[in-house]
Protein backbone atom coordinates (compact mmCIF):
# COMPACT_ATOMS: atom_id res chain seq x y z
CA UNK A 1 0.00 0.00 0.00
CA UNK A 2 2.69 2.49 0.60
CA UNK A 3 3.68 2.88 -2.81
CA UNK A 4 0.11 3.61 -3.87
CA UNK A 5 -0.44 5.94 -1.14
CA UNK A 6 -3.35 3.92 0.42
CA UNK A 7 -1.61 3.49 4.07
CA UNK A 8 -2.97 7.10 4.55
CA UNK A 9 -6.28 6.38 3.81
CA UNK A 10 -7.13 2.78 5.05
CA UNK A 11 -8.49 2.79 8.64
CA UNK A 12 -8.19 -0.46 10.67
CA UNK A 13 -11.67 -0.50 12.75
CA UNK A 14 -11.14 -4.39 14.67
CA UNK A 15 -13.87 -6.25 15.77
CA UNK A 16 -17.23 -4.29 15.28
CA UNK A 17 -20.51 -5.07 16.23
CA UNK A 18 -23.19 -6.15 13.75
CA UNK A 19 -24.72 -2.83 13.37
CA UNK A 20 -21.28 -0.37 13.52
CA UNK A 21 -19.98 -2.84 11.21
CA UNK A 22 -23.08 -2.08 8.71
CA UNK A 23 -22.39 1.73 8.91
CA UNK A 24 -18.87 1.33 8.22
CA UNK A 25 -19.27 -0.77 5.27
CA UNK A 26 -22.14 1.83 4.01
CA UNK A 27 -19.93 4.48 4.44
CA UNK A 28 -16.45 3.22 3.13
CA UNK A 29 -15.42 4.00 -0.37
CA UNK A 30 -14.11 0.51 -1.30
CA UNK A 31 -14.92 -2.68 0.27
CA UNK A 32 -12.10 -5.60 -0.44
CA UNK A 33 -12.56 -8.99 -0.62
CA UNK A 34 -9.16 -10.16 -1.40
CA UNK A 35 -9.66 -14.22 -0.99
CA UNK A 36 -7.48 -16.58 -2.40
CA UNK A 37 -10.25 -19.11 -2.08
CA UNK A 38 -13.63 -18.52 -1.13
CA UNK A 39 -17.13 -20.28 -0.73
CA UNK A 40 -19.67 -18.14 -1.04
CA UNK A 41 -18.83 -14.38 -0.57
CA UNK A 42 -21.81 -13.72 1.65
CA UNK A 43 -19.50 -10.38 2.86
CA UNK A 44 -19.62 -9.10 -0.31
CA UNK A 45 -23.60 -9.55 -1.40
CA UNK A 46 -23.87 -7.88 2.13
CA UNK A 47 -21.17 -4.65 0.85
CA UNK A 48 -23.11 -4.36 -2.13
CA UNK A 49 -26.32 -4.17 -0.37
CA UNK A 50 -25.50 -1.42 1.50
CA UNK A 51 -24.14 0.31 -1.72
CA UNK A 52 -20.61 -0.20 -0.82
CA UNK A 53 -18.31 -0.42 -4.51
CA UNK A 54 -17.16 -4.04 -4.37
CA UNK A 55 -13.25 -4.84 -5.52
CA UNK A 56 -12.92 -8.00 -4.91
CA UNK A 57 -10.42 -11.66 -6.37
CA UNK A 58 -11.28 -13.87 -9.16
CA UNK A 59 -12.40 -16.36 -7.36
CA UNK A 60 -14.90 -18.45 -8.82
CA UNK A 61 -17.73 -18.15 -6.30
CA UNK A 62 -17.44 -14.20 -6.26
CA UNK A 63 -17.57 -13.84 -10.12
CA UNK A 64 -20.68 -15.74 -9.50
CA UNK A 65 -21.99 -13.50 -6.73
CA UNK A 66 -20.47 -9.97 -8.42
CA UNK A 67 -21.32 -10.58 -11.78
CA UNK A 68 -20.47 -7.49 -13.33
CA UNK A 69 -21.35 -5.65 -10.66
CA UNK A 70 -17.96 -5.78 -9.02
CA UNK A 71 -14.28 -4.91 -10.02
CA UNK A 72 -12.30 -7.97 -10.64
CA UNK A 73 -8.24 -8.71 -9.90
CA UNK A 74 -6.80 -11.37 -11.22
CA UNK A 75 -5.27 -13.72 -8.57
CA UNK A 76 -2.35 -14.71 -10.71
CA UNK A 77 0.49 -13.72 -11.13
CA UNK A 78 0.64 -14.18 -7.31
CA UNK A 79 3.47 -12.11 -6.41
CA UNK A 80 1.93 -9.34 -7.82
CA UNK A 81 -1.50 -9.39 -6.81
CA UNK A 82 -0.95 -7.10 -3.78
CA UNK A 83 -0.02 -4.31 -6.52
CA UNK A 84 -2.09 -4.79 -8.64
CA UNK A 85 -5.30 -5.08 -5.61
CA UNK A 86 -3.79 -2.13 -4.57
CA UNK A 87 -4.26 -0.20 -8.22
CA UNK A 88 -7.25 -1.41 -8.37
CA UNK A 89 -8.32 -0.05 -4.89
CA UNK A 90 -6.68 3.27 -5.69
CA UNK A 91 -8.61 3.31 -9.05
CA UNK A 92 -12.24 3.15 -7.74
CA UNK A 93 -11.19 5.54 -4.92
CA UNK A 94 -9.83 7.98 -7.40
CA UNK A 95 -12.55 7.49 -10.00
CA UNK A 96 -15.95 8.52 -8.92
CA UNK A 97 -17.92 7.82 -11.64
CA UNK A 98 -16.66 3.86 -11.25
CA UNK A 99 -17.10 4.27 -7.96
CA UNK A 100 -20.80 5.03 -8.88
CA UNK A 101 -21.62 2.59 -11.38
CA UNK A 102 -20.16 0.07 -8.82
CA UNK A 103 -22.00 1.25 -6.36
CA UNK A 104 -25.44 1.27 -8.01
CA UNK A 105 -24.73 -2.18 -9.96
CA UNK A 106 -24.11 -3.85 -6.66
CA UNK A 107 -27.14 -2.25 -5.22
CA UNK A 108 -28.78 -3.59 -7.85
CA UNK A 109 -26.66 -7.14 -7.86
CA UNK A 110 -27.43 -7.55 -4.36
CA UNK A 111 -31.27 -7.91 -4.91
CA UNK A 112 -31.10 -10.88 -6.16
CA UNK A 113 -29.45 -13.20 -2.93
CA UNK A 114 -33.07 -12.92 -0.79
CA UNK A 115 -33.25 -15.06 2.03
CA UNK A 116 -36.83 -15.59 0.84
CA UNK A 117 -35.59 -16.31 -3.02
CA UNK A 118 -33.09 -18.85 -1.27
CA UNK A 119 -35.91 -20.52 1.13
CA UNK A 120 -38.31 -20.96 -2.10
CA UNK A 121 -35.13 -22.35 -4.14
CA UNK A 122 -34.90 -24.98 -1.35
CA UNK A 123 -38.31 -25.77 -0.81
CA UNK A 124 -38.98 -26.69 -4.52
CA UNK A 125 -35.81 -28.45 -4.96
CA UNK A 126 -37.27 -30.88 -1.75
CA UNK A 127 -40.94 -31.02 -3.46
CA UNK A 128 -38.99 -32.28 -6.16
CA UNK A 129 -37.67 -35.42 -4.23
Amino acid sequence: MGQTGLAERVLLLGRLADADLATAIARSNVFVQPSIAEGLGLSVIEAMSLGAPVVHADVPALLEIAADAGHVVAREDRASYPQRLAAAIDEVVEDAALAERLSVEGVDRAKVFTWRDSAEKVWALHADL
